[in-house]
């Protein structure tokens, strides 16, 4: 039995859109990768609070696709 493809897909932390075309229903054949990344915190000076605030909005949008069937892959600042 030949095995299923998968499509990776990444969101990046500005692109946290529940309204694309891309979540409108559940594809067994997609997986969606969201990271918090350090490199996103360094390229220049920012507030902590803008940098806790993006990722908790990553977080938040990880766990919005996963209650509506999507597979998701989150990485965290310390993984």
């Amino acid at each position: 039995m030949a095995k299923k493809v998968k499509k990776l897909r990444l969101i990046l932390g500005d692109q946290l859109n529940h309204q694309h075309s891309w979540f409108k229903e559940e594809q067994d054949d997609i997986i969606y990768i969201l990271m918090e990344m350090r490199q996103e915190t360094d390229y220049t000076v920012h507030h902590i609070q803008k940098i806790v605030g993006f990722f908790l909005a990553m977080r938040n949008f990880a766990e919005y696709l996963r209650e509506r069937e999507h597979e998701v892959i989150y990485y965290h600042i310390n993984d």
